[in-house]
């Protein structure tokens, strides 16, 4: 028997892929962001899709990556890909195996296919659905914005935030220039009286 992993193997070649199969992980965990659930989903789908693992050490690894997309609440779980599982070797004898796996393999292979693209297609969909939301409100906004403009340009009468400083300095001067023509004609008035008095 040899161990890879906690994995008991029966012939040597089976060790030789697991081993492999634990060097691809090595690298997968290595250079991927496995923090992204998006990068994960997608690097999952193509791993099941290929077929890359076909060892309890590969299988251990999708069922984790399987378990960890189930956690993430905006990914649906028909976007998860099933986990294909083989017979075990040594249950149907080799020539029965391989004429059957490479049709049934062709056959899921189709339907996987089928399923992401359907998914892609679904995707697509939902993405122009919220680009088409995004841009009503964006044009509702603006328009607001532009509406909000043209009342402050034609409102230079009002008073606002705008040119209250102008206004009020307007006003005082204003104030003040009556002032001094009432002041003035009082001291006219004044000066009369003062003339008339004196004659």
């Amino acid at each position: 028997m040899y161990q890879v992993e906690g994995y008991a193997f029966e012939t040597k070649e089976q060790e030789h892929t697991a081993k492999h199969e634990v060097e691809i992980i090595g690298y997968i965990r290595k250079n991927t962001r496995m923090d992204d659930p998006d990068i994960v989903l997608a690097l999952y789908n193509k791993l099941v899709l290929k077929e890359i693992f076909v060892t309890p050490v590969g299988y251990d690894f999708l069922h984790r990556l399987q378990e960890y997309l189930y956690t993430i609440p905006y990914i649906r779980r028909e976007d998860i890909l099933p986990i294909t599982v083989y017979e075990p070797e040594g249950m149907v004898s080799k020539e029965k195996r391989s004429k059957e796996e490479i049709k049934q393999k062709k056959k899921r292979q189709k339907n996987k296919e089928h399923v992401v693209s359907k998914n892609r297609r679904k995707k697509n969909r939902d993405y122009q659905k919220l680009f088409h939301i995004s841009t009503f409100f964006a044009v509702v906004f603006a328009l607001g914005i532009i509406g909000m403009l043209v009342i402050t340009w034609l409102s230079e009468d009002n008073v606002t935030i705008l040119n209250y400083e102008n206004k009020v300095i307007d006003k005082y001067e204003i104030w003040e220039k009556q002032l001094d023509e009432r002041e003035s004609q009082l001291e006219e008035r004044e000066l009369r009286l003062t003339e008339q008095e004196a004659e």
